[in-house]
């Protein structure tokens, strides 16, 4: 008990790993009593019923937008004082669900002492005692109240100190849980208060709050849209529609929380509903399981495994019972005794014990405890492990699909060279020791083709330059300001801002805002647009359109080009052979190229449109040539990868060209791999899919790849039986990042793809994803160590039970009583469970784990060589054991002289003091028996602790940081017991000579397991399976916890992917889902496992359980029905 509680305290209090801080500005309320204003007078019912039937009639009673504002107190430019915001969590309440489950050490202690076993145990230790205190002994006329409490009261003992560490165990696990959940929620967010722009986490967040948002953020709560370019969300989590929502003040103003915001810059809306009484908040409270937990897929095998092997020591506990209560009954009637019914009492206790014994807890706990320490483990390797079950199925991984910018590459973008009007402008590093300024361009440009160039970069990119706060790690510039944004269109502007001469700002800011309108990039069209209203010194007054993208698709679409004098050309094939040349140049030596094109409007009072413009009618400025290093540490990781057996794949939007040039760098792309673009790979799937299957496991590049080339590959993969991680940070990697076995999110990707993923990779970097590989490995290598450790001793436990049992039963004078007492049973519980669990399970990784082939998902759980381990030192055990309760009275001298049994000298011995005398020599013989168990399973630890071919089993101690200590305390405790707490533990000092033959005898498992790795053993030769396989055969769907997916869904996702990719590929429109009422869909949605909820992630709502469909539509219908109706007063 005290290990167990030193190891929790020390691994989950002290060693404590936070995630990257989130800045949160707290705002000062003033601490009077709350003055409850005639505002606010619009009930969160009202609000509720709003959202949910997107009412506009209901708005306008209200007022519309304005109106509620006005209601609310809050100011669209302002925001709200924070001084109202405690009186808007009395009114509203708090952007946060209750939390499910209460973590308490009271509930853990009820959950161990619900244990059927456990409360038998205790009611035969209680029967035991009160017999012990009433009954006298057999042979004896008189109760022996100075021994007779010992029986009954140690079994409840034992029963109390297993109950105590499986209790303390359990909560400060649930409290580590808990406190990461909470780190996993914290999430970000602007708002305006007091007239400023502060960010505060999302559970701070109140009705009326002005929340600020981009494309890629996830909505946290309901809300009315009030302004923003460009807004487009998806709502099909919520209501199943597909099609992307566009939001403005007029058409549809209201914002759902639980949805994702695709596209958009310089979004706000107003919040007018949080936590429970928010849309996704009804729903999830209205589905919550009380007390469901998950468990990870190893975690179920172990389960399955552990109710065989309990149902074997039931088995075996029931045939002993019966057995010795026979043999009993029989020698009563052959002696003519009075038959002794404390004996059946006393085979209940061991039978109970076996029981006890042989039903291996300590395998769910193990992979709690490895899990456990490896998630916290991987926090200091950069995994933020949002899902247990990830950590092990990287373990099996045998594909990783990785990005390239800020994955493979450093991510830091500086735009080397330029192709403008026909010419190349010279090579430029941002470090300044290759300058380019504005005269480098005069010479070469004519002041128009410069100032087009220069304009469509400053005007037609998101990213800008913010104050730097305090504190700040970022990078400041010499105007005491930090870049912000995306780091290609960064990149992009430092050039700019160094060949001008002028910063970002001074360019921006003399158009007003409501002259200009920007279209966000969106994956489909593979480029993004800004409409600019303005009075040109060239152009005129006139509406322009700068558009920026990839280069193929700039070119496509443009039908002439601007000349180095700042003339338009028509396209002609001789600059367009030029212009291809550099691509390929640029492409050879690894540069990423974006295509700059605009377009002219003539009537300069032309209204902008809410889509795109983009069309086929663009003017070629020129192209930008990007670089982004390779990471230094990626070659090495790649490489480490293709040794363990997992194939490294890159996908990227950069052409073919660039694409090859650096997956060469990375050491991804060989000289037999395939590399091909999307479109092609796409092409082939829709119209040869037997020879796409073909090619896909030597697919190394997918160039120009779409968020749904991604999924395809993904997709694919998994169909031929690969275990795929997939890397994004995107808010279009989403669905790809949820397919995946193993989702990994960038820590700078948007909030939609982290929400979608199992692990968040806090340093963006692929060297953490081979990391987590190796972790996972080291996962289920440490479980199956346990494995193979704790099989062993029931073997050995269960027979030597049995056998000694019987062999005492059958003896003249025998009571049947078994070489391992109760008690002793119970301490070599403990140290099969939870002792070995924290030996066995804590060792860290080694690179060695990448030497070998990945463990696939579906390989049994023992291996050939853990097969050997358990059958050849359970022999080696059992020749042992069975000698000294055979042979071990003679061997060991244990039978004394009955004359000399009560003093000195000889004497007349009673027949009570034969009964003491023989019952002395048993316990003395059984005292060497239980030492020798025991010291047989503490050296035994040493050889569990290597599943392979490995001699040197003394090799990485220093990983094990826990395991050195636990073999001392365990063999601390035994020297105790046995010299110490003799009548406690029904033990006899053996003497020192005997401690010498029991520790030789102990130690003999040490070479006969090194002489044991001789013998041969060969592995089956294993294939992964196909996705696919058996489910025909079965035609049953498994059951699925929340964030996880069964084999039958992930065909199931696989097949829609599939389908989806070739009605695109014909020109086939996907069809819509029928409009369905609100209620319905959020119902049918947390029904199919589609969260609607990821804000409130930990304490607000950790787990969306799995409902029961019958009952529970009704359920939810009433519920919303009821709101609805309130609303409307009826």
């Amino acid at each position: 008990a005290t290990v167990s509680v030193l190891y929790w305290w020390f691994s989950f209090k002290k060693e404590e790993v936070d995630p990257p801080p989130i800045r949160i500005s707290h705002m000062a309320t003033e601490p009077t009593t709350i003055k409850v204003e005639s505002h606010m007078s619009i009930s969160s019912i009202t609000f509720f019923q709003m959202i949910v039937d997107k009412n506009k009639d209901l708005l306008a009673k209200e007022g519309g937008i304005a109106g509620v504002l006005k209601n609310l107190n809050a100011d669209p430019e302002t925001g709200i004082t924070s001084s109202s915001v405690e009186q808007r969590i009395e009114v509203y309440g708090k952007n946060e669900l209750p939390e499910e489950e209460e973590v308490t050490y009271w509930k853990y202690l009820k959950d161990a002492l619900s244990d059927k076993m456990m409360i038998l145990l205790i009611v035969l230790g209680t029967v035991a005692l009160v017999i012990g205190l009433t009954t006298p002994e057999q042979g004896k006329s008189k109760v022996n109240y100075s021994q007779g409490w010992i029986d009954g009261t140690f079994i409840i003992v034992a029963v109390s100190i297993v109950i105590l560490v499986t209790t303390i165990n359990d909560y400060l696990k649930g409290l580590k849980f808990q406190a990461l959940s909470r780190l996993t929620a914290k999430v970000p967010f602007k708002v305006r208060r007091d007239g400023k722009i502060v960010t505060i986490d999302v559970a701070e967040l109140v009705v009326g709050d002005i929340v600020l948002f981009q494309g890629g953020t996830y909505v946290p709560a309901d809300g009315l849209f009030l302004r923003g370019q460009g807004v487009a969300i998806d709502e099909s989590a919520a209501t199943g529609e597909n099609d992307d929502k566009k939001k403005d003040t007029e058409k549809d103003p209201f914002i759902l929380s639980g949805t994702n915001v695709l596209a958009g810059v310089d979004g706000e809306f107003l919040v007018i509903g949080v936590g429970e009484k928010s849309f996704s908040g009804t729903i999830e409270m209205n589905a919550r399981e009380k007390g469901k937990r998950t468990a990870t897929p190893l975690q179920e095998k172990l389960d399955d495994l552990a109710d065989l092997v309990g149902k074997v020591g039931i088995a075996v506990a029931l045939v002993l019972f019966v057995t010795l209560a026979l043999i009993s009954i029989i020698k009563a009637k052959v002696n003519n005794d009075h038959y002794e019914f404390k004996l059946l009492l006393n085979y209940a206790i061991v039978g109970v014990s076996i029981i006890v014994v042989a039903v291996p807890e300590g395998l769910p706990l193990s992979v709690v405890i490895a899990l456990a320490y490896s998630m916290q483990a991987m926090m200091r390797d950069n995994n933020m492990v949002r899902s247990l079950a990830a950590c092990e199925t990287m373990g099996t991984a045998t594909s990783i699909c990785s990005d390239k910018t800020g994955t493979l590459t450093t991510n830091e973008m500086t735009q080397i060279k330029a192709f403008i009007g026909g010419l190349v402008t010279k090579d430029y590093n941002h470090n300044g020791t290759n300058n380019l300024n504005l005269a480098d361009l005069h010479d070469q440009l004519s002041e128009r083709a410069r100032n087009m160039y220069l304009e469509a970069i400053f005007y037609n990119s998101t990213a800008t330059k913010i104050d730097a706060p305090p504190g700040t790690k970022s990078k400041i510039s010499a105007d005491g300001k930090i870049w912000s944004g995306n780091k290609t269109e960064q990149g992009l502007l430092r050039w700019a801002e160094r060949a001008a001469g002028k910063s970002v700002l001074e360019y921006r800011d003399h158009i007003p805002k409501e002259n200009m309108r920007v279209y966000p990039f969106r994956s489909d069209k593979k480029s993004m647009t800004t409409l600019v209203r303005r009075d040109d010194p060239y152009l005129g007054e006139k509406v322009v359109q700068y558009t920026k993208g990839a280069t193929e698709v700039i070119f496509q679409n443009a039908k002439s080009y601007l000349d180095k004098e700042g003339n338009v050309q028509p396209m002609n094939k001789e600059f367009l052979d030029e212009a291809q040349q550099h691509l390929k140049d640029f492409a050879s030596e690894g540069l990423r190229t974006l295509g700059i094109a605009y377009r002219e409007f003539g009537d300069h009072k032309v209204e902008f449109p809410e889509e795109d413009p983009f069309d086929d009618n663009l003017i070629l400025i020129g192209f930008s040539a990007i670089q982004d290093p390779v990471r230094d540490e990626v070659p090495d990781a790649v490489a480490s990868c293709i040794q363990a057996g997992v194939t490294v794949r890159m996908c990227t939007g950069d052409n073919l060209d660039t694409a090859k040039a650096i997956s060469k760098q990375c050491g991804i792309y060989t000289e037999n791999g395939v590399a091909m673009e999307g479109p092609v790979f796409r092409k082939l799937f829709c119209e040869d899919e037997a020879k796409f299957m073909e090619m896909l496991p030597s697919l190394q590049v997918l160039a120009r790849c779409s968020p749904l080339d991604k999924q395809l590959l993904v997709g694919n993969l998994m169909l031929l039986g690969e275990v795929v991680a997939v890397t994004g940070d995107g808010t279009n990697d989403a669905p790809a990042l949820k397919l995946a076995d193993v989702g990994f999110a960038m820590n700078d990707g948007t909030d939609v793809a982290k929400k979608a993923s199992k692990i968040i990779l806090l340093d963006n970097n692929f060297v953490s994803v081979v990391k987590a590989c190796k972790w996972g490995r080291n996962v289920n290598d440490n479980i199956r160590k346990f494995l193979q450790f704790q099989f062993t001793v029931n073997v050995v436990l269960l027979i030597i039970t049995f056998i000694g049992a019987i062999k005492d039963a059958v003896r003249s004078g025998g009571d049947g009583e078994p070489p391992l007492a109760p008690i002793h049973l119970l301490w070599a519980n403990l140290i099969m469970d939870t002792m070995a669990a924290m030996a066995l399970s804590t060792e860290k990784p080694n690179d060695l784990l990448l030497t070998r082939p990945p463990t696939y998902r579906d390989a049994a759980l023992i291996s050939n060589r853990m097969m050997r381990f358990i059958i050849g030192n359970s022999i080696w055990q059992l020749a042992i054991m069975m000698t000294l309760i055979f042979d071990g009275e003679k061997l060991f001298d244990t039978s004394t002289d009955l004359s000399y049994y009560n003093g000195t000298a000889p004497y007349d011995p009673t027949p009570s003091d034969e009964y003491d005398h023989d019952k002395d020599d048993q316990k003395r013989l059984r005292t060497v028996v239980f030492n020798v168990f025991i010291f047989l399973q503490v050296f035994n630890w040493f050889h569990a602790r290597k599943l392979y071919d490995e001699w040197n089993f003394m090799e990485g101690f220093g990983r094990s940081p826990f395991f050195l200590p636990i073999v001392l305390f365990v063999s601390a405790v035994q020297v105790f017991m046995v010299e110490v707490a003799g009548e406690f533990m029904e033990t006899i000092s053996p003497g020192g000579v005997r401690w010498g033959v029991c520790m030789a005898l102990a130690f003999t498992i040490l070479p006969y397991g090194m002489l044991l790795r001789l013998v041969p053993v060969q592995e089956p030769q294993h294939q992964q399976k196909r996705l696919d396989h058996g489910m025909e055969q079965t035609g049953e769907e498994e059951e699925e916890d929340e964030g996880e997916y069964s084999a039958h869904t992930k065909l199931q996702m696989v097949m829609d992917v599939r389908k989806q990719q070739r009605l695109l590929f014909k020109g086939t429109p996907v069809k819509a889902e029928r409009v369905r009422k609100p209620w319905e869909l959020a119902l049918r949605n947390v029904q199919r496992k589609i969260t609607v909820v990821r804000a409130f992630r930990g304490p607000r709502g950790s787990t969306l359980a799995t409902p029961h469909t019958s009952g529970l539509s009704s359920h939810v219908k009433s519920n919303l029905s009821s709101l609805a109706a309130m609303a409307t007063g009826g």
